[in-house]
């Protein structure tokens, strides 16, 4: 039997250029062009199964401009899938990030086969389980992506859907299919729970990832996860599991042969974007290029240029407080709640579209949530576990924050309130002096704090705040938000206040 190759991207988020947005004409080593250079050699020598397991568009200006400006065009993902002939694709969390008419209307736009089956969307379930022959083997591919998708996303946005355990669905899934079948293949829109090697778990156990509780389920052969951004190839219960970084950057080459299954990641940087492939998005890129010099307004005094991540956070930057500020007077709230996400530029004086999409990641809104003192006082307590010190004594971020997916987006920061986070002090008992207008916050204390819809959801495990009562929604994009407080107020004065201390 010839051997039977098997190309999975996952997590493109959008990256169809070798482009880094934050400035014109950058060339980065990464993006699906690159990958397309690479897919068509596969496709001139052999006949390759070409699969995607999810989070495929939503991450670049590109991608956000398609979907404010030009809605009824193509979903350029699904274009540029079709463009390369994927065989088949699987859902992805952020997939749902603009609704269930855009999620459908990718879905119908792919000529590609729609693998996941542990969801319904108005009742019906969008893929099921293929069991395809292919070079004198029967291979089943089964698609399943994390349900913990509702804990994240905006309500209205995933309204008639539900989602399956995607341990269940896939274990019944092997059951029915491994008698019948030489290989079980499983794509799964999630990450490993556990350390591979260990076994111990390397974060909450809250069902957001369950690729190593998968490996134990009887009959499956091969694991192909996603959403955690890790370079990953590890035999697990002596199932194979893999999984490659995102935008773009690596995929996975898998091989089946008489013998075993295995798997190497492949660096797209090795290869050239493939210029033709690229000319059916140029105009789109145009476009987007145009749109994002447009100035939306200036600062008063200086910029907001992020230049180290974490010393932004462990000493509030401006530009935190820019954001709070801009929310409590969106939503007439008496506190904010902000994150500094990975990645994030800043501002320059004169601001425009490109520094709020670079500085504003995500399509989020504001909710304005109605929390007691002590609630208040949980998420601070929560949102303090960010630090640590480490082996040198001094102060750090803990590991759990960086592996196995970087998420310094989960370290909140409060406006409104002055408080000191004594890292030394055992988790939960950190917080240090808390007060509102001088005032010390008590337990049976009431305010109205505004955050994200992600942390209203309680993303980032802020169950505290998912809790507490919901009392505004504001419908409108935050990116949305800061173009029109700056338009409104143009220049703008940052209120900056020095109201966290971190200390030893």
């Amino acid at each position: 039997m010839k051997d039977i190759k098997i190309i999975v991207t996952t997590d493109i988020h959008g990256n169809i250029f070798p482009t880094n947005y934050t400035a014109i004409d950058q060339i980065a080593p990464f993006g699906l062009s690159r990958i397309a250079t690479a897919i068509k050699e596969y496709q001139k020598n052999d006949d390759i199964i070409l699969i995607d397991n999810g989070d495929s568009y939503q991450g670049t200006p590109l991608l956000t401009y398609a979907q404010k400006f030009e809605p009824n065009r193509t979903n350029p993902m699904a274009e540029a899938f079709n463009l390369l002939n994927y065989d088949y694709l699987n859902y992805g969390n952020h997939d749902f990030n603009y609704g269930k008419e855009s999620v459908l209307k990718f879905t119908q736009e792919n000529k590609a086969t729609l693998l996941t089956s542990n969801l319904t969307i108005d009742g019906k379930v969008p893929g099921q389980t293929q069991i395809i022959e292919h070079k004198g083997k029967k291979i089943a591919l089964i698609g399943v992506l994390t349900q913990y998708i509702p804990n994240w996303e905006q309500p209205d946005h995933v309204k008639e859907m539900t989602f399956q355990n995607a341990y269940e669905t896939l274990k019944s899934e092997v059951a029915r299919v491994k008698d019948s079948v030489d290989i079980v293949a499983a794509l799964y829109h999630g990450g490993l729970e556990r350390d591979p090697q260990t076994a111990v778990p390397t974060e909450r156990l809250t069902g957001e990832n369950q690729g190593y509780e998968m490996t134990s389920i009887e009959g499956l052969d091969l694991l192909i996860t996603g959403h955690q951004h890790r370079s990953l190839i590890e035999t697990i219960n002596d199932v194979l599991v893999t999984q490659c970084t995102f935008k773009g950057q690596e995929f996975v080459e898998i091989t089946i042969s008489d013998q075993d299954i295995s798997a190497k990641i492949i660096d797209s940087s090795t290869f050239e974007p493939d210029t033709e492939f690229l000319s059916h998005f140029r105009d789109l890129n145009d476009k987007t290029q145009v749109w994002l010099d447009q100035t939306v307004g200036r600062l008063s005094e200086g910029n907001l240029i992020i230049e180290d991540e974490f010393d932004a956070r462990l000493h509030k930057h401006p530009l935190v407080s820019l954001v709070n500020q801009i929310q409590i007077e969106r939503s007439g709230a008496q506190l904010a709640s902000t994150a500094l996400f990975n990645g994030v530029t800043g501002f320059n004086q004169n601001i425009t579209m490109r520094d709020l999409v670079n500085t504003y990641l995500y399509p989020n809104t504001a909710v304005v949530k109605k929390i007691s003192g002590k609630g208040l006082l949980e998420m601070l307590e929560f949102s303090a576990n960010y630090f640590a010190i480490n082996e040198e004594g001094n102060i750090s971020y803990s590991p759990e924050f960086d592996l196995p997916k970087p998420q310094h987006y989960n370290y909140d920061m409060v406006d409104g309130l002055d408080y000191t986070i004594k890292v030394s002090n055992p988790r939960g008992q950190r917080i240090l002096n808390p007060t509102f207008q001088g005032k010390e916050v008590q337990d049976d204390d009431v305010f109205t704090l505004v955050v994200n819809n992600y942390r209203a959801m309680g993303g980032g495990n802020y169950g505290m705040v998912a809790e507490a009562e919901t009392i505004q929604e504001i419908q409108e994009d935050m990116v949305d938000t800061i173009m029109n407080y700056f338009m409104e107020n143009d220049p703008v004065q940052v209120r900056h206040t020095d109201n966290i201390h971190v200390i030893k």
